[in-house]
């Protein structure tokens, strides 16, 4: 990543500079198209014709006889095309060259065919986020190259970068609205070079005659990206489409949905086999079992297993019983597969209940802690054999304890996460997944682990910062505004110290931790009651489904000694260090930025409010829940954690623009109306 951003600088400086040899690249420039090319690559070339007229303003022709001269771009997959240059080879590898004149976007593959055009969208100024940045490409006349260009992207080394859209309450609504904002997330995983996206592989339109891919799966082999299914979606399966695959496709009644009925669940789970081989689909086949939605099974299933290992060995039938039928039915012996060791999964592997199927194409895909972001004890536990594919899942966006509104973790968390699980898998680390939520807030995030994925081994969180920000904010200023990403990941409140040995920011206190510290402190004022630990009993905290620590705020370890002590410490020292960075965000945004001002204002400088003004809201509020008598006082501290609410409110409204205006139309998961609403009812109460 970093040779690579070195080269595009080096190349930015190179097109300024007139040279006899270079080759020049204008508006109208053909694209050929070797016609043995897969549609997801055509479906590739249709953006390309689009990056080059809004670059030139002109159209480019699709040609279908490869031009004898002049400019021209030549796409070819292999050895589609015949040159001076060798065919790349490897996974996904990719390059771009120069022939007779012309440039040649080359892949190995597809999808390495696919990389190399959005590459060269870059060269044309298309930056890989620019639709979820607000950044429409520049207008220029020309883009030079040298005539001996050559540049060569080598296998990635993770083979599969993976991301999961999940909690989507934002961009599911906003999705819907048109097909180009439908799409838009399928583009950007591309230009990121990211390959597999998790989710559903039916829907509601997969159980007639057509056996139809759900639309997310369609979406995704349209584009040349793996599908797999999310961590309770057994082979793509829901057990919500199981009475209308009973009734239209078998045309019976619906049999009982319980374990003991194996037979029935073996036949549903093998249509999503049979439907996804009937439409050719690129599978990660999901194994597992899990309830219905994100909860453990005997919560779901009536004739479940009370004691953990019962539980274990259902899950351990289960899997095996997958496993068996899906070599059936595909006729492979070693389909690529994964197990995920979600939450309750991850407890029972800890304690050495659940056994893996010694399978050498099943990845054992592990998962950072429940409502935080470290790797779980079970892969510290776990003894790993020297042949065991190996994924990692990490969270940036919980719809609990986590960031929904804000940013949190940033590029710094993620990558100790994924080196520590490398390290202990013995460097088998082969599928990385993030839950990319809403995308929108986690753009950073997420592409700084789209890059790391891609080069591993050199990866550096502070330089992928830096060349982020010169990338989107200009070169002049990509420092100093790297430095202030870095400020504002480094400003959340740490409410627990690490328990992993060099862990920074293990434990942080995200946003959707301030909406659930809110509700507990106005349950207590609303029924007069009072305590110096006003976070204790949370109802999430409940070992039994892999949940607990759902504040993680301990006293000690704040140098006080009770929670609410340590609610006024931590959100003071947190409103220090917001208030000097939305200063300097100030001054940048009103006085330096000449470039990408909107997405500064929608990631940065916009997120450090929410958190500036979530921080006094929780802080106003302990004080005025600290003060026994209702006093002036009292009502006037409840009155500023109120406007403090509605500023970060209307924080999130200056973010709703252009094509995500009506962003947050939908939001509930966090709360903001409720919690708004019980504050004016407090204020009103005649106890003043």
């Amino acid at each position: 990543m970093k040779k690579y951003f070195l080269f595009l600088l080096a190349l930015t400086v190179t097109s300024l500079r007139v040279d006899a040899k270079d080759i020049i690249i204008r508006g109208k420039v053909p694209v050929y198209v070797s016609p043995e090319e897969s549609a997801e690559v055509r479906l590739a070339v249709a953006d390309l014709l689009r990056d080059l007229q809004n670059v030139f303003g002109q159209k480019s022709p699709l040609v279908d006889q490869q031009p004898k001269s002049g400019t021209a771009i030549i796409v070819s997959t292999g050895n589609h095309f015949k040159s001076k240059h060798a065919a790349i080879k490897g996974w996904e590898a990719h390059q771009l060259f120069i022939n007779n004149g012309q440039v040649v976007l080359n892949g190995a593959d597809p999808r390495g065919t696919i990389y190399a055009i959005y590459t060269f969208s870059e060269l044309l100024g298309v930056k890989p986020l620019w639709f979820w940045a607000s950044q429409a490409p520049k207008k220029r006349a020309e883009l030079h190259l040298p005539d001996r260009f050559l540049k060569v992207f080598k296998s990635p080394d993770i083979i599969y970068r993976t991301w999961l859209p999940n909690d989507t309450d934002f961009l599911s609504p906003w999705q819907e609205r048109s097909q180009e904002n439908y799409e838009a997330i399928f583009e950007s995983m591309l230009r990121l070079k990211l390959n597999t996206i998790e989710g559903g592989i039916a829907d509601s339109n997969s159980f007639g005659p057509s056996m139809a891919l759900g639309r997310q799966a369609q979406a995704a082999k349209r584009r040349g990206l793996v599908n797999t299914g999310h961590h309770m979606q057994i082979f793509g399966s829901n057990y919500s489409n199981w009475s209308q695959y009973w009734k239209a496709v078998r045309h019976q009644d619906v049999p009982e949905l319980t374990i003991a009925n194996r037979n029935a669940l073996a036949e549903y789970w093998g249509y999503h086999i049979d439907l996804a081989m009937k439409n050719k689909a690129e599978i990660i086949w999901l194994v597992g079992f899990r309830g219905n939605r994100d909860i453990p099974f005997w919560e779901f299933f009536p004739d479940a297993p009370k004691d953990a290992q019962s539980r274990a060995k259902v899950i351990g039938e289960m899997v095996q019983l997958q496993i068996d039928l899906l070599k059936k039915k595909t006729g492979n012996s070693n389909p690529p597969m994964r197990l995920t060791l979600y939450n309750e999964m991850t407890t029972l592997l800890a304690q050495g209940f659940l056994q893996i199927p010694n399978e050498p194409s099943l990845i054992r895909n592990f998962v950072a802690a429940r409502r935080d972001h470290f790797p779980a004890q079970d892969i510290y536990k776990h003894q790993f054999s020297s042949n065991e594919p190996t994924g990692y899942y990490m969270n940036f966006q919980f719809t609990s304890t986590g960031s929904h509104l804000a940013q949190a973790e940033g590029p710094r968390k993620m990558e100790q996460n994924y080196r520590i699980v490398d390290s202990l898998s013995k460097g088998q680390l082969m599928f990385s997944v993030v839950n990319a939520g809403n995308v929108r807030e986690h753009v950073v995030e997420l592409a700084a682990n789209a890059a790391m994925m891609w080069d591993f081994k050199s990866f550096d969180p502070k330089l992928f910062l830096k060349n982020f920000s010169s990338t989107y904010f200009g070169q002049d200023l990509g420092q100093e505004i790297s430095n202030l990403y870095l400020d504002f990941f480094n400003a959340y409140w740490q409410q627990k110290k690490a328990d992993i040995p060099g862990f920074e920011r293990q434990y942080i206190f995200q946003d959707m931790r301030y909406a659930r510290s809110a509700e507990m402190i106005l349950s207590d004022l609303e029924k007069g009651k009072f305590s110096l630990n006003p976070l204790e009993n949370h109802p999430m905290d409940n070992p039994d489904k892999g949940s607990v620590g759902y504040f993680r705020v301990i006293p000690e370890d704040n140098g006080v000694t009770n929670q609410l002590e340590a609610i006024l410490k931590g959100t003071e020292t947190a409103i220090k260090k917001l208030e000097k960075i939305t200063d300097k965000a100030d001054v940048l945004y009103n006085s330096k930025l000449t470039v990408g001002k909107v997405f500064f204002n929608d990631n940065l400088r916009g997120q450090a409010y929410v958190m500036l003004h979530l921080n006094k809201m929780l802080n106003s509020l302990a004080q005025c829940y600290q003060l026994k008598d209702a006093t002036a006082k009292k009502k006037e501290l409840l009155k500023q954690s109120l406007t403090e609410l509605k500023l970060m409110h209307q924080q999130l409204d200056q973010a709703e623009h252009d094509q995500f205006s009506d962003w947050y139309a939908k939001e509930t998961k966090f709360g903001i109306d409720g919690i708004e609403k019980r504050m004016n009812a407090l204020l009103i109460k005649p106890i003043w």
